[in-house]
């Protein structure tokens, strides 16, 4: 048996695999992994204050646009995380400079907005 330590979202798990012998021919397969692609909010640098998302989870809703003012503590979007809807609120005033998109998936302290 092996011994791997693999970590998923910050824990660390040891796991033992072991190693079956087959006899006669072992058919395998070429896995590929695709490049996540990447929305245009996520490539480009925006200056100002960020947003970051509290949990990893999918954007239900998107409450506001690209150039909306805001104020601290308005609701910018719904996430939904661990069957949950949770508001993600403003933590300052001022202009919505980028937004993610409704049905986006995202991580745990990923930048989810930016206000200036």
């Amino acid at each position: 048996m092996t011994l791997y330590k693999v970590t998923i979202e910050d824990r660390v798990y040891e796991v033992k695999v072991e190693e079956i012998e087959t006899k006669g021919a072992v058919k395998t397969e070429a896995v590929t992994k695709e490049t996540p692609k990447t929305s245009a909010t996520q490539t480009e640098t925006v200056d100002g204050t960020p947003v970051p998302a509290p949990l990893a989870g999918t954007v239900l809703s998107v409450k506001v646009k690209v150039g909306d003012k805001v104020s601290a503590g308005d609701v910018l979007l719904s996430l939904e995380a661990l069957k949950l809807e949770n508001e993600i609120v403003s933590p300052v005033a001022g202009t919505v400079a980028q937004i993610v998109s409704t049905g986006e998936s995202v991580a745990a302290n990923q930048v989810i907005a930016i206000i200036n």
